[in-house]
């Protein structure tokens, strides 16, 4: 199967899921944390889909009257990056954690990391105004009940220092590990996070091709400069890439439902079913 068809089908059964889940399990969203699940999985679906778009449909543009088709094989990179970036928080959100408190402290810390965001880098000394002093408290509330929770058992000041009002929001999430009694805690970022996502030397690779194209980089932008005029049929890796990606999502969203796995129903064929699983399974 084309990239190109493999990324319709993908498009046609993350929608199901999503269309799916409103419908079936109306219910459940009312829980924050599968409702946020749920926005996680429509916010990559509807990122795939133009990732899919621009793919299929590319990019031109015009000069004095005259249409210029873009030969950019690199142009849904972007794109497929934040796909990624979705994925790996998904999966140290709601994959990862072992335990109700593991889970219970990674949420808050993802949501300390995005209050940070709203103070500007503000310390402890500054003016704030009435609406950023709001956002301190439900950090600070945040901050004193992971703390006090058993998690913080021999990593504490880690969580201390990280989550303090003043220190600069981490890039990514955190992880604990635990041994006997006492727990310890790492800060993931999204470049790490590959690792715990895929297990296939061929996909760090892409992970690593996809990186130097997203980013302002010596080697990136000098291939983008000398990239052919035209690209092989099938030469898709972006958005093959983000084929994977929404499927893997698609997967640990599932793992969330009541019977998710049989969320397909008839809807798709075994051979359908067959190269959903493929793509999680080889990467």
């Amino acid at each position: 199967m084309k990239t190109v068809e493999l990324s319709e089908l993908m498009l046609r059964m993350a929608t199901h899921i999503v269309c799916h889940t409103l419908v079936d399990y109306q219910e459940l969203l009312a829980d924050e944390r599968l409702s946020v699940a749920h926005a996680f999985l429509q916010r990559v679906t509807s990122t795939h889909l133009c990732n899919h778009m621009l793919t299929t449909e590319g990019i031109s543009y015009e000069y004095n009257g005259q249409s210029f088709e873009l030969p950019e094989e690199y142009k849904t990179m972007t794109l497929t990056r934040t796909a990624y970036e979705h994925l790996a928080m998904f999966y140290f959100l709601f994959e990862r954690p072992k335990t109700d408190a593991e889970r219970d402290a990674v949420w808050k810390y993802w949501q300390i990391s995005s209050k940070k965001n709203l103070l500007d880098g503000i310390d402890d000394e500054e003016q704030v105004d009435e609406e950023q002093v709001v956002v301190i408290e439900e950090i600070e509330k945040m901050r004193q009940e992971i703390l006090a929770s058993p998690v913080a058992t021999g990593c504490r000041q880690k969580l201390d220092e990280w989550t303090r009002i003043g220190n600069t929001a981490g890039n990514g999430c955190i992880m604990f590990t635990k041994k006997r009694d006492h727990y310890d805690v790492r800060r993931i970022s999204y470049s790490q996070a590959c690792r715990f996502l895929f297990h296939s030397e061929v996909m760090l690779q892409l992970y690593r091709y996809l990186s130097m194209h997203c980013h302002p980089v010596y080697d990136g932008l000098r291939q983008y400069q000398e990239q052919p005029a035209t690209t092989q049929d099938g030469d898709n890796l972006s958005l093959y890439f983000s084929c994977i990606i929404l499927a893997r999502l698609c997967r640990l969203f599932l793992n969330l439902l009541p019977d998710g796995t049989a969320i397909f129903g008839n809807e798709f064929s075994k051979q359908e079913r067959s190269l959903f699983n493929s793509l999680i399974a080889n990467s």
